[in-house]
């Protein structure tokens, strides 16, 4: 009789989660921790908006679990946070209680060549200009992924439909790209817009993480075969 083997593992050498929001009912935690299982890599990279607020209480077990799981693998992998507009005040809080170090902005080498992350949200100005604005429109959107179907069919039709949604992912993008090109990164990381994205100007290489609150939702790998986006459903 032969023994039932566990499934091999996919291997990448960095991985990229961006937009899990743990704290709102439409977080994918669970979801994000089988994928996790699933893979083997040097490096993790939290790109931002890990938690939705700093309201403790709105944490499911199934959040404390992915924390919990985030702990575990930093003592034997590198597990980056780069703090996003929904984690500020929570960087200190992180290091103690996870014991990851958190980050503005982070950059690394791949292929010899410099790599940024930054969450994104310091190139939104329509967010900084129209704070309670901002605030109403993402209270909403959440209210309709929490009233919607299993699919999210209603959410992701307005997200899709949605052109001021679309204009801030390219806008993002640009300054992103800007910022990298000045700092001489030659591929720049960015979440925040929700939406997985690729582009390439000015001689950078930018990619959105997309999020973990939509289906499908999205990551990134790095590895000998190049820059993927995937996507999780």
């Amino acid at each position: 009789m032969k023994s039932k083997t566990s499934p091999r593992k996919k291997y990448t050498d960095i991985m990229i989660v961006s937009d899990v929001h743990l704290g709102s009912r439409v977080s994918r935690a669970s979801r994000l921790q089988e994928l996790l299982t699933n893979y083997s890599f040097k490096k993790l990279i939290l790109l931002g908006d890990i938690f939705e607020h700093l309201n403790f209480k709105k944490l499911t077990g199934e959040h404390w679990d992915l924390l919990s799981y985030l702990k575990q693998i930093s003592k034997e992998v590198e597990v980056v946070w780069i703090e996003g507009n929904h984690d500020i005040g929570l960087s200190k809080m992180m290091s103690h209680l996870v014991g990851i170090k958190v980050f503005k902005t982070y950059t690394w080498r791949y292929k010899r060549k410099k790599c940024l992350a930054i969450h994104g949200h310091q190139f939104d100005r329509f967010l900084s200009n129209n704070i309670i604005l901002s605030y109403i429109a993402t209270i909403f959107y959440l209210f309709i992924q929490r009233i919607d179907t299993e699919n999210q069919q209603i959410a992701r039709f307005i997200k899709r439909k949605s052109k001021g949604w679309l204009r801030l992912s390219v806008k993002v993008a640009k300054s992103a790209i800007l910022y990298g090109k000045l700092r001489g990164a030659k591929y720049v990381f960015c979440g925040h817009t929700h939406q997985a994205m690729e582009m390439k100007k000015r001689g950078v290489h930018y990619y959105n993480s997309g999020c973990w609150t939509d289906i499908p939702s999205t990551f990134i790998t790095m590895g000998k075969k190049g820059i993927k986006i995937h996507k999780v459903f």
